[in-house]
């Protein structure tokens, strides 16, 4: 029917057989197909078994990917009576991120945390996840942030991964805020009037020594208050000049951000974060914002 002199069939080479076939045709006003063509043939549906295996190799991996991102990160915030918050993260350098953010119920309120384990990669990724949903179990019989803390502690030096994990959480009920911080940066506490003051921060991260150094401190926010907790990624992104944005510049921008929104101010706080590193991200960059209304 189609007027063929010729037909050359090659394999598409899989692992474990043919993936598929490469056919060509000639038709009679065509020089019938050579051995030459049919290596050459040969070698092409060699490579594009190659080139089939590779895609799906990082479709696999990429699917990985995107369930770990997914471990660490949440969907959406839940909706918190009494509460408004938002959030903002952007992936740094690696496809597989070890910063994580949650906001989630604890008995009598409501829990957050922010931080992330010192490396990248699937491990990375693997801890910050073990992290976030360790504390929401936990919030379900501890009451104390600090107790949920410790806890974790134990359970990452039991598995002696050499990995650690730099946190912060917080319970919130009504206006009353229990922090509780392991080697985190401190939260930034937007007031009023513009004012700016940044809670101690510090303690010692989770999975160092079994004895963990948790930092507690007690926050009553009052109206027109927010409470912003950020990544290393944000203040240590760097301009063109190696400059780091730091915390001085990010109390600039929360003093300007007075009375705004949540929403408002995450947004507020990235777009300068952009402008001033030209749009460049290497680590994840997290910023989360917590009102009392």
């Amino acid at each position: 029917v189609m007027g063929a002199a010729s037909l050359l069939v090659v394999p598409i080479q899989g692992e474990a057989g043919a993936l598929g076939a490469l056919t060509l045709v000639r038709l009679r006003d065509r020089e019938p197909f050579s051995l030459a063509d049919l290596g050459l043939m040969e070698e092409i549906g060699a490579h594009l078994g190659l080139a089939l295996r590779a895609r799906r190799s990082f479709q696999t991996r990429s699917q990985a990917a995107d369930a770990l991102r997914t471990s660490v990160v949440p969907r959406s915030l839940p909706d918190i009576p009494g509460v408004e918050a938002a959030a903002i993260y952007h992936a740094g350098s690696s496809p597989v991120g070890a910063e994580f953010y949650d906001v989630f119920p604890v008995r009598d309120g409501w829990g957050f945390a922010l931080g992330g384990a010192a490396g990248k990669g699937e491990e990375a990724a693997s801890v910050t996840a073990m992290v976030r949903n360790g504390l929401r179990v936990l919030s379900v019989w501890e009451s104390d942030p600090v107790e949920a803390m410790r806890r974790l502690n134990h359970a990452l030096v039991a598995q002696n991964s050499g990995m650690f994990v730099m946190a912060v959480a917080g319970f919130v009920r009504a206006r009353r805020i229990m922090l509780a911080g392991a080697g985190h940066h401190p939260a930034a506490l937007l007031q009023a009037d513009g004012g700016v003051r940044f809670t101690a921060g510090g303690g010692v991260p989770l999975g160092i020594a079994p004895e963990a150094e948790i930092l507690t401190e007690e926050i009553t926010l009052t109206s027109g208050q927010t409470l912003v907790f950020y990544s290393d990624g944000l203040v240590a992104s760097q301009n063109d000049q190696g400059e780091a944005y730091g915390e001085t510049r990010l109390a600039d921008v929360l003093a300007r951000c007075a009375g705004q929104s949540p929403a408002t101010v995450v947004k507020a706080v990235e777009e300068d974060r952009h402008a001033f590193s030209g749009g460049r991200v290497w680590d994840e960059v997290v910023i989360l914002a917590l009102r009392v209304v």
